[in-house]
């Protein structure tokens, strides 16, 4: 959204945040290395899958990391990241190595976990995750501006924070 702004596709004052998503803990529905906690992603011989550190939900699973280390030992993350077997392109590639049991965990956005229902979660409390926050604004010189501010103001409106929600999403804050 900062490119468009900066390339004046859109107005300074257009950007709207319309939604958030927060992460989470994602366990095979056996659970074979019977994760119950964030803690226990620190044993030893855990495999965790995370998405490589330049992907969006990888940055963001270390930087959770970095916080929940504030809480679980200054270790927390060195001990967490010496299980990690796989860095992946993309979080649905976490999911699937979740899914096939090729992992005991992985961390993912909510909104992911709620598309794979059969999959256990443990949740990552507000003040140790961290939540990605999107924006949506309609194009300057949009051949359609009526219909994309409609679409925006569905989205930002009660039925379509409605629809958002059921997919695991978070309101705006």
């Amino acid at each position: 959204m900062e490119a468009l702004v900066t390339d004046t596709l859109i107005a300074l004052d257009a950007p709207q945040q319309f939604l958030n998503n927060k992460l989470v803990v994602i366990l095979p529905a056996n659970n074979p290395a019977v994760l119950e906690k964030l803690e226990d992603l620190a044993k030893p011989g855990i495999k965790l899958v995370l998405a490589a550190e330049e992907v969006p939900v990888g940055k963001y699973a270390r930087q959770a990391l970095d916080n929940m280390s504030g809480q679980f030992g200054s270790h927390f993350k060195d001990k967490v990241l010496a299980n990690v077997v796989s860095n992946e392109d993309n979080v649905k590639q976490v999911v699937a190595k979740v899914q096939l049991g090729e992992a005991d965990a992985g961390i993912v956005y909510t909104s992911d976990a709620v598309a794979a229902p059969e999959l256990k979660t443990i949740e990552i409390p507000v003040d140790l995750n961290v939540i990605a926050k999107y924006p949506i604004a309609p194009l300057i010189k949009s051949e359609n501006t009526d219909l994309a501010k409609a679409f925006i103001a569905y989205v930002l409106s009660t039925d379509g924070q409605a629809v958002l929600q059921k997919w695991g999403f978070a309101p705006p804050q």
